[in-house]
């Protein structure tokens, strides 16, 4: 999976904790919501309550004592002799009002009356205590289980997602590295009694068959079509020779032109034909003289294009040794080679050889950016469509050092020239 992009679990880690948020706010605005209507609401309605009873009791019998529990305290006085009220209460109009009180703030309800004004006194604290015990531990004991609702929710969403986890890691663990199509490793995911996952599993269990047959057929008609070049290749190299041997220097040219074409089509043919073998069978590997190798792929490329006015420089710091099948690396760098010589008309091609790789140089008609960021592509062909090749050269030298774990290294300029470096890795290093 992309860095950038959010995976399933931590989606449903961000549900989970939006749930718990939502969860936590919305029990935060019942409680004020409480507190305002208790405040608002209940505890008025409860004072003008008791204070319509007091003035009922009161009118009948005028020695009715005034309230005096543990949360309520009474006064009464008349209107216009208010001397004896603490002095808090004195400005105090009829309504609901908070005042400072005895060092508190209390509830204050004031009601008149034939000329006396009645003084309820609530205190809120101690009914505020009660409510923590009796209303806010109960609603912490719902939040707490509401918590762990939405965490058992939150387990069961990831054990359900888990197999599809599973499933895109298997499929992301797919190694192609050695050219054949592996088995997807899905018996634990198989076990699973889940009929999604299951359906899931199947499709992907037929999509692989199909690609694998795809692959097959494929493998199949590369290797049957090269095997079917090598018959005419084999005539046309022949009538090439008599040819040659018929008319001497009077074609030259033409006949080299002819053999330059011929060893590019024999060179393109065998390594069709490796990369059929090679994703059927394992290759013998062998040690491999590197610095020999190169010497005579150079050997042959100069007779091919021995008309060419190009010069060769081959510098060797060290001996290069790799481990690799035996006809890999002269595939490899016999394309690098044509390449340097095909897109080198006149100038230089410079080989360094040191004990970690080789570099290839030339002064030929080089690449633009655009055209570098394409010359990986099938069939892409360079800037000048008079060249001779078919445009796989590149594609081929990509696909085996993939394979291989060789670092391919590539920079051109238009009108200086290409390079194109190839480091081992793994070669034993045998300085000179």
């Amino acid at each position: 999976m992309a860095a950038s992009q959010t995976t399933l679990k931590a989606k449903l880690i961000k549900v989970f904790l939006i749930q718990i948020v939502l969860i936590s706010l919305v029990t935060l605005a019942g409680i004020f919501a409480a507190k305002a209507t208790l405040q608002d609401v209940l505890v008025r309605a409860a004072l003008e309550g008791e204070a319509a009873h007091f003035w009922q009791k009161y009118n009948r019998d005028a020695d009715f004592p005034l309230p005096d529990t543990m949360n309520l305290t009474a006064y009464l006085a008349e209107i216009d002799a208010l001397d004896n009220l603490p002095a808090p209460l004195k400005t105090l109009s009829s309504g609901l009002h908070r005042v400072d009180f005895q060092s508190e703030q209390p509830i204050i309800y004031v009601d008149e009356q034939n000329g006396q004004r009645l003084y309820l006194v609530f205190d809120e604290v101690k009914v505020s205590r009660l409510a923590l015990v009796f209303g806010i531990l109960p609603l912490a004991l719902v939040l707490v289980v509401l918590y762990l609702l939405a965490w058992i929710a939150y387990r069961q969403s990831h054990k359900a997602i888990s197999p599809i986890v599973q499933l895109s890691r298997a499929v992301e663990q797919m190694d192609f590295h050695d050219g054949q199509l592996p088995k997807l490793e899905l018996s634990e995911i198989r076990r699973i009694p889940d009929e999604e996952v299951s359906s899931l599993v199947r499709a992907l269990d037929h999509f692989t068959s199909r690609l694998e047959s795809f692959v097959e057929r494929e493998r199949n008609f590369t290797r049957d079509v090269s095997h079917e070049l090598r018959t005419p290749i084999a005539v046309i190299r022949g009538a090439l020779e008599l040819v040659e041997r018929k008319y001497g220097d009077a074609g030259s040219a033409e006949i080299h032109r002819m053999y330059r074409t011929l060893y590019d089509m024999e060179s393109l043919i065998e390594t069709l034909l490796l990369l059929a073998r090679d994703q059927e069978y394992a290759l013998h590997i062998e040690q491999i003289n590197v610095n020999d190798l190169i010497a005579r792929e150079l050997d042959n490329l100069q007779i091919v294009h021995k008309d060419k006015p190009v010069s060769i420089h081959v510098e060797e710091s060290g001996l290069l040794q790799v481990r690799a099948p035996e006809r890999v690396l002269p595939i490899l760098i016999g394309n690098l080679l044509r390449n340097a010589f095909n897109y080198t008309l006149k100038g230089s091609i410079t080989i360094r050889i040191s004990a970690e790789g080789f570099v290839i140089s030339d002064s030929g008609i080089g690449m633009d950016k655009a055209q570098l960021n394409q010359v990986f592509t099938p069939f892409f062909r360079g800037p000048d469509n008079q060249v001779a090749g078919h445009g796989v050269g590149m594609t081929i030298v990509k696909r085996l050092c993939n394979r291989y774990d060789w670092r391919l290294r590539l920079s051109s300029k238009i009108g200086e020239g290409t390079e194109v470096g190839i480091e081992f890795p793994k070669a034993q290093r045998k300085i000179n």
